[in-house]
């Protein structure tokens, strides 16, 4: 059994496949309800990060240097029929530099790229580093920036405990990535964005148009940096409109 992917809801005879790469700190859970929105065609694979709820125990990666090999190892795998990649914050630029890697080794490439409420990769990172403050400063910076942590989660010593290992090697893997140049993808690339995120600006989501060679879409959505959750099923109608589009698209070329 591959640990890194998870099928909550196998679709044997679906011609699609959408792998979901999660937010800082998060797991399959960020994408649940996803899978039964999405239809019949498309089949849903979340991608699930060492330390987080399946493979809690293991250490997590704080370096997207290290983490893309291994994980484009174990996507490889599944890659049996045509795939998009969906990214959210941090997952963005995972899903993206998975993307570049498939490129690198010659491999069977995605048909679209959908990141949401994330900079583009080529811009600086524009704040200063959180990842190693004390605890109590960190949660902070935390709700501040993000927000998206329950209280009755943060009030949990023994959870949080559990938890701040792999959300500060996470906010590490965001704050020390180094973008390098390469050519743009050659797929069609959709963001989204939250209008009330504080953290994630249009220009600088406008700035992803220069990742690729094909068609772009900027859609703003209501909501701060996750608002997925609160537009989710107009979200993810959108989404899968999109990405059967785009395999209508290739089918024709």
């Amino acid at each position: 059994m591959n640990p890194w992917i998870i099928y909550s809801q196998p679709k044997s005879s679906a011609h699609l496949r959408l792998f979901a790469f999660p937010h800082a700190g998060g797991g399959s859970g960020s994408f649940r309800g996803w899978a039964n929105r999405l239809g019949d065609e498309i089949e849903l694979g979340y991608v699930q990060l060492p330390g987080r709820e399946s493979r809690f125990r293991e250490s997590p990666y704080d370096s997207m240097a290290e983490l893309i090999s291994p994980l484009v190892d174990a996507l490889l795998g599944h890659l049996d029929r045509e795939f998009a990649f969906y990214g959210h914050s941090l997952g963005a630029k995972v899903a993206f530099e998975a993307m570049r890697e498939l490129r690198r080794r010659g491999l069977r490439e995605p048909l679209h790229l959908f990141v949401a409420a994330c900079p583009a990769p080529q811009l600086p990172w524009p704040l200063p580093p959180m990842h190693g403050l004390a605890t109590p400063e960190f949660l902070d910076e935390m709700q501040a920036r993000y927000g998206g942590i329950p209280a009755e989660v943060r009030e949990d010593d023994d959870l949080m405990a559990l938890l701040l290992p792999t959300l500060r090697a996470d906010i590490r893997m965001i704050e020390t990535y180094a973008y390098t140049p390469e050519a743009p993808l050659e797929c069609g690339l959709t963001v989204f964005g939250g209008l009330e995120d504080p953290m994630v600006e249009e220009p600088s989501l406008a700035a992803w148009k220069l990742q690729t060679k094909s068609r772009f879409r900027l859609q703003m959505e209501l909501g701060g940096h996750f608002f997925p959750q609160r537009t989710q099923s107009r979200f993810l109608e959108s989404l899968a409109a999109e990405l059967l589009d785009a395999a209508r698209v290739d089918e024709k070329l």
